[in-house]
């Protein structure tokens, strides 16, 4: 029922964090594998919901690019120097 759940949650198409999850995981390693991997995070959130008796927080699509913009940058200038482009970044005030 978890694997499921997740797969519905891989429709839903960038509209929580399950779903922007499942397109990530989708990309790189497949259908399967994804929802797996969604059906544990889904798992993982009921037992802390439970345990701490919290209602569901979503997380938000965009969370993994908020979590840390400074080293979501630095793989970014990367990935760009990988491509033959040289980098300069300018900090905006």
């Amino acid at each position: 029922m978890l694997v499921e759940a997740a797969g519905s949650a891989g429709r839903m198409k960038g509209k929580n964090y399950l779903s922007a999850q499942h397109a990530r995981l989708t990309a790189r390693r497949g259908m399967g594998r994804a929802q797996v991997a969604v059906a544990h995070s889904i798992l993982v959130s009921a037992y802390w919901m439970l345990t701490r008796d919290e209602p569901y927080r979503d997380l938000g699509a965009d969370w993994l690019a908020r979590r840390n913009d400074e080293a979501h940058a630095r793989r970014l200038v990367a990935q760009l120097e990988r491509l033959g482009h040289t980098v300069v970044l300018d900090p905006a005030a």
